[in-house]
């Protein structure tokens, strides 16, 4: 045996490789103990396989079918269980702008709810104040009308004195503006 030019492998290394499990390998090597005999050695407590070793151990090729179709599987759970993270870590974000979403409309609820608030008493104020002016219009229409009849009984009063102008009689004149105004 020239170890230079022969490539040792653990049994584990051998199965990973092969892509079996290092219980099967073991198995065959087992059941094929006396053709293995001199080509399996322990080096610090490992089991060592030389190519005539591994040749020996490999898989038929039903095996190999089997093994290919295994590989594809594991392959495709990695795959799956990579788009599974992938999704959950898409689903925690999504989840993450939910909450913050609704604590946002939460807020502006509360916001809109203050403002709805704030114009009821608005409203209110503006009713009060319509009806304020409502009645300061009214007093002003009830001045409009005295003055206007103030004016009115002026202008009556001014031609009344001037009959009585024309007619020289003071004492008259004397007596109804005593009457009208309180003068004696």
């Amino acid at each position: 045996m020239n170890e230079s030019t022969e490539k040792l492998m653990t049994v584990k290394e051998y199965a990973t490789e092969q892509h079996v499990s290092r219980q099967s390998v073991n198995s065959k090597i087992n059941r094929h103990s006396e053709e293995l005999k001199n080509h399996i050695f322990i080096i610090n407590g490992r089991k060592m396989l030389d190519e005539f070793a591994q040749d020996i151990l490999k898989p038929t090729k039903d095996n190999a079918l089997l093994i290919s179709k295994n590989t594809e599987l594991e392959n495709t759970i990695n795959i799956v269980k990579f788009e599974s993270r992938e999704n959950k870590k898409l689903a925690d974000s999504k989840e993450k702008k939910i909450t913050n979403l609704t604590h946002e409309l939460e807020t502006k609820n509360k916001l809109f709810e203050e403002y709805v608030g704030i114009m009821k008493k608005m409203e209110q104020c503006i009713i009060e104040k319509n009806a304020l002016i409502g009645e300061k219009d009214k007093r002003i229409a009830e001045l409009t009308d005295k003055a206007a009849a103030f004016e009115n009984f002026a202008e009556r009063l001014n031609m009344l004195f001037a009959v009585f102008e024309d007619n020289a009689n003071i004492s008259i004149v004397q007596k109804v503006a005593s009457g009208l105004f309180g003068k004696k």
